[in-house]
């Protein structure tokens, strides 16, 4: 007999207890996916007319990662992924538009990106450095947007006197360090090792 609480299938191997509060977010994940996966393309699909001066503004202020080693791009990635997810879900206090446009500017940059590097490389190459992390980091940073967003609808449910915003934010808490980071730990763990290696036994470098 299943123990009380348990779940089953894929969300329950993943998230557990939580997987009730995941397949909730369920709606808005799909929103997030959505809108990304459409940004995407109009990144790739407008990567000749974005400036690399715009496309540097929109990344930020990334370091020099030739003066870095091993371990200590590693540490970059793990902070600049997991305080950019935390800091949008939480700003989902604003009515949830913030992490919806999270998802839209990850998207066009990494649309953006993409198609530099294919310009430069070539596609093959450009799918070898992004699939293997990208494969667990996009879901996982669009799971975190899609909580942020769960965050601005229960504020709104809130201000007509149902539910609780307070149990909202621990949920999402709870999910956010539990399994978002954990992933986005993963996430880099590949960027750093495997895929590099498979770049390399793949002939592109």
């Amino acid at each position: 007999m299943e123990r009380r609480g348990m779940q089953t299938g894929l969300l329950g191997f993943i998230f557990g207890r939580q997987a009730g509060y995941v397949r909730r977010l369920a709606p808005l994940y799909i929103i997030c996916v959505a809108v990304f996966a459409f940004s995407l393309v109009v990144g790739y699909g407008m990567g000749e007319s974005v400036a690399p001066t715009v496309l540097e503004d929109l990344l930020g202020a990334f370091p020099d990662f030739e003066e870095f080693d091993v371990a200590m791009i590693f540490l970059f990635i793990v902070f600049n992924n997991v305080a950019k997810t935390f800091l949008f879900m939480v700003l989902g206090f604003l009515g949830s538009f913030p992490p919806l446009y999270f998802s839209i500017m990850n998207g066009f940059i990494l649309g953006s990106f993409s198609y530099s590097i294919a310009l430069e490389k070539s596609l093959a190459f450009t799918v070898a450095a992004i699939l293997p992390h990208g494969i667990i980091e996009v879901p996982t940073i669009l799971l975190g947007s899609a909580a942020g967003m769960g965050l601005g609808y229960q504020l709104i449910n809130r201000l007509r006197g149902r539910g609780s915003i307070g149990v909202e934010f621990i949920l999402a808490l709870r999910l956010f360090v539990t399994r978002i980071v954990p992933l986005l730990l993963i996430a880099a763990v590949v960027e750093v090792t495997l895929t590099p290696f498979l770049v390399v036994i793949l002939g592109f470098a």
